[in-house]
């Protein structure tokens, strides 16, 4: 329990510095106003009266946020500057522009209190001014959360160079990169032709052994001790028979 009232009370002594109360009122302005727009969406379907009046609350406190969170920003920023401008000036750079276009946001900011404020107040479903209100402030909400939700990227891409910038390589092409395409006429395939003789190098006169002749007395006979086959037999003729002559 002691541990729980510790926490509590540095957490209470933190909002003291405007450098944890501008982080911490940033996500609440586009996270409220985006819940708020949803609300109001949803009551104009459902035809919940009281759901769209707390629709209404929620995008009017999300964007009276903005306020205190403006001047803890300017607050921080002298003490920022102070300590990036050395390790890091281009941290400076970028802090510096993304506060100026807080400021130069902030009438979107005002304009839809006053438009959340009046719808409140003449009521949504009463006359066509009321239900005219609610449209302009659901389109301004949602405009005022596009731009606090990318303002607070810038940011987050100034502290935390890490972050992945997800692009789309179709959006990197130009109709002039992409080649046009050839008009030439097409080609007849190519012929396969048989590859040159090659010549192999004869081998000089005087290192090719010289012929061997078989000597006729010592070399046998290439039919040597081989059985000669037997000749096919002779055809015989019948002798005639001759008589003798008689004797007289």
């Amino acid at each position: 329990m002691s541990e729980f009232i510790i926490q509590i009370e540095k957490l209470l002594t933190a909002f003291a510095d405007p450098e944890y109360r501008y982080l911490v009122l940033e996500p609440l302005i586009s996270y409220g106003l985006l819940a708020g727009v949803a609300m109001l969406v949803a009551g104009f379907f459902t035809k919940a009266p009281r759901l769209q009046v707390a629709a209404l609350v929620v995008v009017g406190i999300a964007a009276l946020t903005y306020f205190p969170y403006k001047e803890a920003r300017l607050a921080a920023k002298p003490r920022l500057e102070q300590v990036y401008k050395i390790s890091s000036p281009a941290r400076v750079t970028d802090f510096a522009k993304n506060t100026n276009e807080w400021i130069a946001t902030s009438w979107q900011f005002r304009l839809l209190v006053l438009a959340a404020f009046a719808t409140l107040m003449i009521g949504i479903h009463r006359n066509r001014i009321g239900f005219g209100l609610s449209i302009a402030t659901i389109l301004l909400g949602l405009l005022a959360t596009k731009n606090a939700m990318w303002l607070n990227y810038q940011d987050a891409l100034a502290y935390h160079p890490n972050l992945k910038q997800h692009e789309i390589p179709i959006d990197r092409k130009t109709a002039d990169s992409v080649p046009p395409p050839s008009r030439e006429p097409a080609r007849a395939p190519a012929v396969r032709t048989p590859a040159a003789p090659v010549a192999k190098p004869v081998a000089p006169a005087a290192l090719v052994p010289p012929p061997s002749y078989p000597n006729p007395i010592t070399t046998p006979p290439a039919n040597a001790g081989r059985i000669p086959a037997p000749a096919p037999p002779a055809t015989t003729i019948k002798s005639r028979k001759v008589q003798p002559l008689p004797r007289y």
